[in-house]
């Protein structure tokens, strides 16, 4: 039950694995679950197993609630294997780089996953009278085209000769996005032109009822296949009780069959444990809105 973000992070080589996160960003918008932004060296960050559910609503015309917000250009973040469930614009990479996105399970949101080019169209982009924005001038703080940062983060070094405005190399790869409501992905038009430079591949979106009407698909973007059922022959996925939140796959599920690639994630390992301190767990699920 927080008003805003859960967790605001920066700095390198950060690791934040099987977290439950659920009831926040009540009060806010423009935020998310997980939050950090505008900084180039951030880099070396993981994200995985954690499972973000039943966000706050924010601005319900703008989708405005994240789970994982990589706002402003930031970069180097690896978000893999996270679980999505009615968590508003899932994963937003606001225009940053070297961010892959790889086997995330996204339900029941709004956006699935969206990428902006704003590095690309906002003036205030290394504006030195916005010290924040000094992208590439933060980063000479720290001497990153030299040994330590060139040798840990090479691509780090070199992104002033690789076109550092555009959203480059996020790759997008076993990926599965079920009931999205309004876009699987939600590119702009500068992204959608940049397609073409980004590696996406093994991602597979999902309307279960076959609704026209209120369910997204990922048609014209490349590296997605679809499945559909009806309304009379919904397609079953596998979850454990998708309407509880149990979204743990069972044995022999059809998500693993269409999707071969897809890498089980181990939902049972997520959120709080039983040790001496604690002997009972509150039930999966009490925080459903």
């Amino acid at each position: 039950d927080a008003p805003h973000n859960a967790v605001l992070y920066g700095g390198n080589e950060h690791r934040f694995e099987r977290n439950e996160i659920y009831r926040v960003v009540m009060e806010t918008g423009d935020a998310g679950a997980f939050y950090t932004g505008r900084d180039w060296t951030s880099q070396g960050n993981i994200l995985r197993h954690n499972f973000i559910h039943n966000l706050g609503g924010g601005d319900d015309k703008h989708v405005n609630t994240m789970g994982i917000y990589l706002d402003d250009c930031d970069c180097g973040d690896t978000l893999e294997g996270n679980v999505f469930y009615r968590a508003g614009r899932a994963l937003m990479i606001g225009g940053g780089r070297d961010n892959p996105v790889l086997n995330n399970l996204v339900v029941d949101c709004p956006i699935g996953l969206h990428i902006d080019s704003r590095g690309m169209t906002w003036k205030h982009w290394n504006n030195t009278n916005d010290p924040s924005w000094c992208l590439d001038a933060k980063a000479r703080a720290f001497n990153y085209t030299q040994p330590p940062w060139s040798v840990r983060y090479p691509r780090l070094a070199a992104i002033m000769n690789d076109s550092p405005r555009e959203p480059l190399h996020n790759p997008i790869r076993r990926n599965v996005f079920v009931d999205c409501t309004r876009k699987v992905c939600d590119f702009d038009g500068n992204v959608k032109k940049l397609l073409d430079k980004f590696e996406i591949a093994d991602n597979l979106a999902v309307n279960t009822s076959g609704a026209t009407n209120g369910i997204a698909t990922a048609e014209g973007i490349k590296g997605f296949a679809h499945l559909a059922g009806t309304a009379d022959k919904p397609v079953e996925l596998g979850f454990a009780d998708r309407a509880a939140g149990d979204l743990a796959l069972r044995r022999g599920a059809r998500l693993l069959k269409e999707l071969p690639a897809f890498e089980p994630i181990p939902f049972d390992k997520i959120g709080l444990y039983k040790d001496a301190y604690r002997r009972r767990l509150p039930a999966r699920g009490s925080g459903a809105l």
